[in-house]
């Protein structure tokens, strides 16, 4: 049975996609990785992997900000296309991450499905990551 909606718990996975959309482009490694709870999985069609510590995930992203501005990335923005709460601590949500240039274009966009968890401090955290295939 799903979760009712409940606009507060919204509005806070909302405040965390914005805080993990800032923190890859800036290059900010150790906020993305502080916002995986481990162990983790990646599910993708090329393989499906087990993250087991958190230094793991801040090695992985180390290079983010290099990746972004080679492509001209100065920025992104979560755009929630479907969430959904399927007990109280747990929320599937697919977002799209446009890929904005320092004018203000879109010039590229991906796409991911996260497994959100309140871990238990309330807090919550990436458990399991699912990019998409556009």
């Amino acid at each position: 049975m799903t979760a009712p909606t409940n606009p507060e718990r919204d509005r806070e996975v909302d405040a965390f996609l914005h805080l993990l959309g800032r923190a890859l482009v800036e290059g900010d490694a150790l906020t993305v990785a502080t916002l995986y709870e481990t162990p983790a999985f990646v599910l993708a069609d090329s393989g499906a992997q087990a993250v087991a510590r958190r230094e793991e995930i801040e090695r992985f992203f180390a290079g983010a900000r290099a990746q972004y501005l080679e492509r001209g990335v100065t920025m992104t923005r979560p755009e929630v296309e479907s969430r959904e709460w399927v007990g109280d601590r747990v929320v599937l949500v697919r977002v799209a991450w446009p890929y904005i240039d320092r004018d203000g274009r879109e010039v590229g966009l991906e796409r991911s499905t996260y497994a959100l968890r309140r871990d238990d401090s309330g807090a919550l955290r990436i458990r399991v990551v699912m990019p998409h295939r556009d």
